[in-house]
């Protein structure tokens, strides 16, 4: 099975050994997975589906909420590979959709995993996605309990947004997170904040949905788990359980909300 950075190689084998595990799906793709030691005591079940960024790696989003995730916030981890580093291709969101549709019937067929409250987590062009993916989902099967946008917006004028009814995001809820000293990538000349304050926001409501929080952090740059503080920062200090900073907290409080 392909992995799409190399040097990550090691993390699947320390996933493997606390029980973890990596499966294909779809066209060359894969997703990784790993469920706390006492998952089948724990009755009120969260799974956390993670996309990465431009560039990225399923196994990067694991770690990051498995360093981050504690003890109290028993949550099974689910990252998926989107990218293709050699051919540099992205799926776009009806793939993205597609593939998170049938990981989702894998683990209902093999793990114990009824009754879950499952959630959409994406960063950077992960985050972008997850305005896409939310209205492919209020129309489809109606996945996700909430979706989470970390540092990453859309163009009004992707196709999916563009061409969606009215009610598009009915039901669908967001978590959106962006630290104050990030650039937007899809407007240069505004902050990503900005871009989430003034462009995604109005459009989940305008079709919909709801934003449950919008979190503006004060000294920081892209990604809510990289601890940076600025675009150019060498010295981030990734969020940890030890040391998660002021906005995870308040993410884990939200995802704990839900029954």
């Amino acid at each position: 099975m392909p992995i799409a950075c190399p040097d990550w190689t090691f993390f699947r084998n320390e996933l493997f050994k606390r029980g973890g595990g990596v499966f294909p799906v779809g066209d060359d793709r894969y997703y990784l997975v790993w469920f706390p030691d006492d998952w089948e005591s724990v009755t009120d079940r969260k799974i956390i589906v993670s996309l990465h960024g431009t560039g990225g790696c399923a196994e990067w989003m694991l770690n990051h909420w498995y360093q981050a995730s504690t003890a109290e916030h028993a949550w099974a981890l689910v990252a998926l590979q989107y990218y293709d580093r050699q051919s540099k291709q992205y799926d776009d969101d009806a793939v993205i959709y597609q593939n998170l549709q049938t990981l989702w019937a894998d683990l209902q067929s093999h793990c114990p995993v009824a009754g879950s409250a499952l959630f959409y987590h994406g960063f950077s062009r992960g985050s972008a996605q997850s305005f896409a993916v939310a209205i492919r989902d209020r129309a489809g099967e109606q996945l996700f309990a909430a979706f989470i946008a970390d540092s990453g917006c859309a163009g009004l004028n992707y196709p999916t947004l563009r061409d969606a009814p009215a009610d598009a995001l009915a039901g669908a809820r967001f978590w959106m997170w962006c630290g104050e000293n990030d650039v937007s990538t899809v407007d240069h000349d505004r902050m990503t904040c900005d871009v989430m304050q003034e462009d995604m926001r109005p459009y989940v409501e305008e079709h919909g949905g709801g934003v449950d929080a919008l979190i503006r952090e004060e000294g920081a740059a892209h990604g809510m788990f990289s601890g940076c503080t600025a675009e150019d920062d060498a010295d981030c200090t990734p969020r940890k359980a030890g040391s998660l900073g002021p906005s995870l907290p308040l993410l884990f409080e939200y995802i704990e909300s839900f029954p």
